[in-house]
Formats: C-alpha cells, sequence, structure tokens
C-alpha cells in the first residue's frame, strides 16, 4: 500500500488542490496530513477528504510523524501546495517496483 504524506501549516488555499490530484478514483492507499498546528481550515478540509491526521511540524518533522503512522509499505513526501499531474501515481509505483524503491520525495 502507498501513503502519501503531506506536512501543512495553513494550508487551507491549496490542500483542496493538492488532495484532489491525489485522491483519484484509481488510488489505492492513505494520505496523511500532518499538520503544524494551522488556525485556519487545513485540518478541517483533510477531514473532509478523509485523510489521517498527524500532528506535526512543517517539513522534517511533519514527514516524519506522518511516517510514525503510515501503513503503507511504500512512502511518498509531497507537499501542501503541489498538485500531481494525471497518470503520476501508477508511473511512480511502476518506477517503484522496477528500481526496488522504498521512499521517494517530489
Amino acid at each position: 500500500m502507498l501513503s502519501v504524506i503531506i506536512p501543512a501549516l495553513n494550508e487551507e488555499k491549496f490542500l483542496p488542490l493538492a488532495l484532489s490530484s491525489i485522491l483519484t478514483p484509481d488510488f489505492k492507499g492513505e494520505v496523511i496530513v500532518a499538520n503544524a498546528r494551522s488556525n485556519d481550515r487545513t485540518a478541517e478540509i483533510a477531514r473532509r477528504y478523509n485523510c489521517k491526521l498527524a500532528e506535526g511540524g512543517i517539513q522534517a518533522k511533519g514527514r516524519n510523524a506522518g511516517a510514525k503512522i503510515a501503513a503503507g509499505e511504500i512512502l511518498l513526501f509531497t507537499d501542501a501546495d503541489v498538485q500531481l499531474p494525471a497518470g503520476f501515481l501508477p508511473a511512480a509505483l511502476a518506477e517503484f517496483s522496477r528500481r526496488g524503491l522504498d521512499i521517494a520525495t517530489c
């Protein structure tokens, strides 16, 4: 299974776009939003998209917090303002398999 981990701090503007690009009908996995005590609607948006929430921090701390609760064998770290292009996740998973990778970031 794939775990996508997103550190976030006050990302209500960008997070819905990022999550929509990840949570396509063919997505099989989990998304973890590592919320760094946002004072906007970041946590509410993550819950609306059925993401797991981790109490995180920005960047490294958030990635580590997300990784601690991840259930996937493969971890993909991205940021809340990144929109993945169509077909990115299947291509990335194929690359994981081809190269024997366990972790990646973008």
